[in-house]
């Protein structure tokens, strides 16, 4: 049970849940590569893409273990670790600096290490110019002008400019070689959980200055939205172009997207779950059809599943049946991450939200005919090639989103009294990203899927509500 456990590990073969370790390998090979170097001399920015959560650290931890160790040395950082240090580049350069070059340093130029803490607090400040509104008489302006001017003569002549620094700065820094007089590779790691001004900071520390050394190699991980969301905080929504500010920062980057389409992830659902290995496929396909594959997400759901599982079964649930098993990790997922919807999936007057729908259709006079939803006996039929048939309808009301962006649903009227509801056009009246639309489609895709919740062809509210009340009561 060790990858319920949330924690940085080396992805191998046998443990890679998510088809992470290939790109682990592809990104080592890359950095490797002799006929790389001169690349990787002039764009030694390097950005691995993803979700929150979805195992940016777990692939650096692997790349960094498994770098060629002749070619390289290594330095990880945890940026979130240090971020209360009030100068976290500076923090960052003398980290990577301390077993690496700042003896060289010293030696070359005692004044920049002197001075490098007051550059890069200086980009952490930023340079701000504000124009008020000028009330001097030209008279006075000219005196005060003057009054400047005997004031830098006398007390700032012998004092260096901020670029005057940095220009001495990078003289010293740029050509600085490691110990060992191999290349460092320098893995930042949790950047995304950093406040805004420090995530751009120190993005901007390392284009500024910590990249004119060729010598260094930087891997950064990176959630576009926290970069997108702390370029809107910094900038008060003047600047939250992300994917241009990105494209000028790291020219060249990886995307991790995790898929849960292997054979390692089958097996850690089925050890978790209990299921046979064919069973636990049919909670891999529903983790896929509702887009619910972040690494983080999933373990945290499984981990609240496996603790309840024991008290669930002495309550009566089978959870050797699969279909059981995906139905309370659904009721998990909206309980962790879709609260509104948890709280009306709960209800167990769920049905008196669809009481405002409007039942509608055409006769043939191209008329439109209409009432009120709670005046027809109504139906929503599934058919299925081999003959089964069954009236969802109750379900849907149940498992369907409070979400409600079309109050109108198109139909089939017989008899004036009964209405035959068509699937799509009901889902249509539902936001259609939302994931209980997603949930009802997978489910429905099979009659297999749901046939556990129906008694005698008829969908049975009480299983779902009796399932729901008890997981209520331990989650």
């Amino acid at each position: 049970m060790n990858n319920l456990i949330e924690e940085i590990n080396e992805i191998s073969e046998g443990n890679d849940l998510f088809g992470t370790y290939p790109k682990s390998k592809c990104i080592c090979d890359f950095l490797e590569l002799d006929s790389n170097k001169e690349i990787l001399t002039k764009n030694n920015l390097i950005a691995i893409y993803g979700r929150w959560g979805s195992g940016k650290s777990c692939l650096m931890k692997t790349i960094c273990n498994n770098i060629n160790k002749d070619k390289f040395d290594v330095v990880w950082f945890d940026t979130w670790k240090y971020e209360k240090d009030d100068n976290l580049a500076y923090s960052l350069f003398k980290y990577i600096g301390k077993d690496n070059f700042w003896d060289k340093l010293v030696e070359k130029s005692d004044d920049i290490v002197k001075t490098s803490y007051g550059i890069f607090k200086s980009l952490a400040k930023g340079v701000e110019i504000n124009l008020g509104v000028l009330s001097l008489k030209p008279g006075e302006a000219l005196d005060e002008a003057e009054k400047q001017g005997d004031l830098l003569d006398n007390e700032v002549s012998d004092k260096k400019c901020l670029w005057e620094n940095i220009k001495e700065f990078e003289d010293a820094f740029k050509d600085i070689k490691i110990k060992t007089d191999k290349r460092l590779i320098v893995f930042l790691d949790d950047l995304d959980r950093c406040e805004s001004h420090n995530i751009i900071t120190l993005i901007s520390s390392i284009k500024l200055l910590l990249s004119i050394n060729p010598n260094i190699i930087f891997v950064i991980g990176i959630d576009r939205e926290a970069i997108t969301l702390a370029l809107k905080n910094t900038y008060n929504n003047d600047y939250n172009k992300a994917d241009e500010y990105l494209e000028k920062i790291f020219p060249i980057s990886f995307e991790l997207n995790n898929s849960t389409q292997n054979s390692n992830f089958l097996k850690y659902i089925s050890e978790i779950t209990g299921l046979e290995e064919e069973s636990a496929k049919l909670i891999v396909y529903f983790f896929e059809a509702i887009h619910f594959t972040n690494a983080r997400h999933i373990k945290k759901v499984l981990r609240k599943y496996y603790f309840m599982k024991n008290y669930l079964m002495t309550r009566g649930i089978d959870l050797n049946d699969n279909r059981n098993v995906l139905l309370v990790l659904y009721i998990i997922i909206l309980n962790i991450y879709y609260s509104a919807e948890y709280t009306y999936l709960i209800r167990r007057d769920k049905a008196k939200i669809y009481e405002n729908f409007i039942l509608y259709n055409y006769d043939r006079n191209g008329g439109i005919v209409q009432g009120q939803y709670v005046a027809y006996n109504k139906r929503c039929d599934m058919e299925y090639q081999n003959g089964e048939q069954y009236d969802i309808l109750k379900f849907l009301e149940r498992f369907s989103s409070y979400k409600i962006i079309k109050n109108e649903i198109k139909c089939s009227m017989y008899m004036t009294k009964d209405a035959i509801i068509n699937l799509d056009t009901w889902l249509k009246a539902f936001n259609p990203d939302n994931i209980c639309n997603e949930f009802i489609s997978f489910i429905i895709n099979n009659s297999y899927n749901y046939k556990n919740l129906f008694t005698e062809n008829e969908y049975d509210d009480n299983i779902v509500i009796n399932l729901i009340e008890i997981i209520n009561d331990i989650i």
